[in-house]
């Protein structure tokens, strides 16, 4: 992607989103669950190929690939993800092993596990923080609406997701739009939240902290799967993040 298609794909406003309509909040398919023999079946097949798979992995990687890790990790990246299932490490490393430090909740929360995070950050001396949102993100939706008859513990993380995503005014548009704009507030809200606790690391230059959007629906309209990035160390306008060092590196000029 080069800067022009870059700041173009950037200058999205959430009152002009368009998004499909047919979109299923991710809390619907407890409704229609399974019963409890097909339940048993699924979990039997999916154990299964877990254990195929890791039988798999082991073969194809090799004892050398394990070697070389298993007294140590030196990542250069701490993760922020959403527990959303169609999201995985391997949309952003396909060898993420020894190089992500993934920490995964609902709705991508900095304070969900704020441990975690200072650990990958200031014991890891990883000089990326990353906090990845994603397009159609059932919990944002959640954190949108009344999620009263939830259980005690989903309340709980939809309650402080909730007051991330309902800071921003989103008024207009239609509720689709309104859903896209949220999950990019709440990106904006999360790395506001990490801006704070690492506010030295930032300013020294130790740490880059980016907050992107996976988008796994092409609610951009910029292909599938693309990640969106909305901001970097606090700043959201398109044309003054390109002046950051980490931007400027990905337009490198090809000498032919």
């Amino acid at each position: 992607m080069n800067k022009r298609t870059f700041l173009k794909f950037f200058a999205f406003t959430s009152g002009s989103a368009l998004l499909a309509p047919n979109t299923v909040f991710a809390s619907d398919a407890h409704h229609n669950a399974p019963n409890t023999a097909e339940l048993q079946e699924i979990a039997n097949k999916m154990f299964g190929e877990i254990i195929s798979q890791n039988d798999y992995y082991v073969n194809h990687q090799g004892n050398p690939f394990f070697e070389k890790m298993k007294n140590s990790q030196h990542p250069r990246a701490t993760i922020i993800g959403c527990s959303d299932s169609r999201f995985q490490s391997a949309a952003l490393d396909a060898t993420a092993e020894n190089d992500l430090f993934v920490i995964r909740n609902i709705g991508n929360q900095f304070g969900s596990n704020m441990g975690s995070v200072e650990y990958g950050v200031r014991h890891l001396n990883t000089p990326l923080l990353i906090i990845v949102g994603h397009s159609r993100c059932g919990a944002i939706k959640a954190a949108l609406s009344d999620y009263s008859e939830e259980g005690p513990h989903i309340i709980k993380e939809l309650d402080s997701l909730s007051l991330a995503v309902r800071k921003t005014s989103l008024n207009g548009g239609t509720e689709e739009s309104k859903w896209l704009a949220a999950v990019i507030s709440n990106v904006h809200q999360q790395a506001y939240y990490a801006q704070k606790e690492f506010k030295e690391d930032v300013e020294s230059g130790k740490l880059t902290i980016v907050g992107v959007v996976y988008d796994l629906a092409n609610d951009f309209n910029n292909g599938y799967g693309r990640l969106k990035i909305v901001n970097l160390n606090g700043e959201t306008n398109p044309e003054k993040i390109m002046d950051f060092p980490l931007m400027k590196s990905l337009f490198k000029p090809v000498h032919v």
